[in-house]
């Protein structure tokens, strides 16, 4: 699909929104509304003549209008003309709020995402060419990388797990490799020579051989900003095997790896003035004679040492070793992970906000407030002394899960924390956002890309 940017609009079905509170002043609008189809609701929608000529949409209240809210209205009538298969159409929604090109835009990017290349007769989006009467070119093009990028990242979290795991995800990273752009490899070999217990133990289990993979965009200038994402491309649960249903939509178990990694390719595309990583442990979680059980002593990178506890509880595990060396090595400013880590935060969040963790107030500021801009929203939690005691082990420095089921989402924050020195750091638990059971929107059903545009909003504000 192409956003089209026009002084003088063409003849096609045309989009225009309402406000509730605004007077209806042509004879249409009166005529829809006395019969109910258009008051101005938020996301209510009504069409007018055969093509449709119009598409009406409610804005709500003028008052209660947010570049969020806006994001929806367009997501809602973008998506209500794929229904019909609306070839082209045109809009004046930018107009609603002051600086909203780029908000519509990516609305409508993220909201024409469909997923159909498994299918004998996939259906992609009907949409080809949307108008919007602007000139502000550079905005469109932000809003295109930004949605790609996250669409980019969608992509890899859909994928099938018997296509994509360790190795596919290597040689999506070697796509990046150019430029500013760098990509190191640690193959198995290298993960024993360098010692990466938690990795290499997770990855115990699977025929396919884990990997680490370091992408690092770098403009010789500004911050370095590391993401380390969780890449477990399908989680069985190891020995502790999941229950079948748990097990369904575990090929979402390396989201955070695919935002880390669509993060630093929509930061080169927009030139981030920065220096942003991605750190990807890659594994497969598996069952088998090999496999890594409860009970087990796990040396890790760090040199400390973790008592199993539970086998599927391993995406801490390959993020432990992950953080402890970028910070050793890099030395960044910031380091945040994304990570599908807990299902206790599904419990305490739903699907609507991420959980974040931190060791740093400023750095939970800003990124509260780049996820309220962006849309792709956090709820801070604790990350206290009160709940080290919980993660305390008899025979090793730490177990790898809590002692009882509370807390858990703190918890596997705590544990992560013991791999961190001294970095401002923050850990955002995307296990409700990054794989939804319905559509919010303009985030489909399933892989959403959470993460990426919080990132990007951050990274563009630091």
């Amino acid at each position: 699909m192409k956003i089209l940017p026009r002084t003088k609009l063409p003849d096609v079905t045309q989009v225009l929104g309402r406000f509730e509170d605004e007077t209806f002043d042509t004879d249409e609008l009166i005529f829809l509304k006395k019969q109910g189809r258009m008051e101005g609701k938020f996301c209510q929608l009504a069409t007018s003549g055969v093509r449709p000529d119009r598409l009406y949409v409610g804005l709500g209240k003028r008052a209660e209008m947010t570049h969020e809210r806006l994001r929806k209205v367009v997501s809602v009538s973008h998506k209500a003309l794929m229904k019909i298969k609306v070839k082209e159409y045109r809009t004046n929604l930018h107009t609603v709020l002051d600086d909203a090109v780029e908000t519509v835009a990516e609305a409508m990017f993220l909201s024409d995402y469909t997923f159909e290349q498994f299918k004998a007769e996939g259906k992609p989006s009907s949409i080809k060419s949307v108008y919007i009467e602007t000139n502000d070119k550079k905005s469109l093009a932000r809003a295109r990388i930004k949605a790609e990028s996250t669409c980019y990242a969608r992509d890899l979290i859909n994928m099938p797990p018997n296509i994509l795991y360790p190795a596919y995800m290597v040689k999506e990273a070697k796509k990046l490799q150019g430029g500013k752009v760098k990509v190191t490899v640690f193959d198995k070999a290298a993960l024993k020579k360098g010692k990466f217990g938690g990795i290499l133990a997770v990855g115990l289990g699977s025929a396919r051989d884990p990997a680490f993979v370091i992408v690092d965009y770098n403009p010789g200038k500004g911050k370095t900003v590391a993401f380390v994402g969780k890449g477990v491309t399908f989680d069985s649960g190891g020995v502790n095997v999941k229950p079948g249903s748990y097990m369904e939509s575990m090929k979402c178990d390396m989201s955070g790896a695919a935002a880390a990694l669509s993060i630093v390719k929509a930061a080169s595309e927009l030139k981030i003035q920065h220096r942003v990583i991605a750190a990807l442990p890659l594994v497969e979680n598996m069952p088998s004679a090999t496999a890594y059980r409860p009970d087990d002593i796990v040396r890790m990178y760090s040199g400390k040492t973790v008592e199993m506890i539970n086998t599927d509880a391993e995406g801490r595990m390959i993020l432990a070793d992950a953080l402890a060396y970028t910070e050793k090595t890099y030395s960044p400013d910031i380091m945040v992970d994304f990570a599908t880590l807990t299902g206790a935060c599904v419990v305490a969040l739903g699907y609507y906000h991420s959980g974040l963790m931190t060791n740093d107030e400023t750095l939970a500021t800003d990124l509260l407030a780049a996820g309220k801009s962006c849309g792709d929203t956090l709820w801070r939690l604790p990350l206290g002394e009160e709940y080290k005691d919980r993660m305390k082990s008899d025979i090793a420095d730490v177990r790898n899960c809590g002692k009882g089921r509370d807390a858990g989402t703190v918890t596997a924050g705590i544990f992560l924390s013991h791999f961190v020195k001294s970095v401002p750091w923050a850990h955002i638990d995307i296990a409700g956002t990054a794989f939804l059971p319905e559509a919010q929107g303009y985030k489909p059903k399933n892989g959403t890309g959470a993460g990426v545009r919080l990132a990007i909003e951050y990274l563009q504000q630091l």
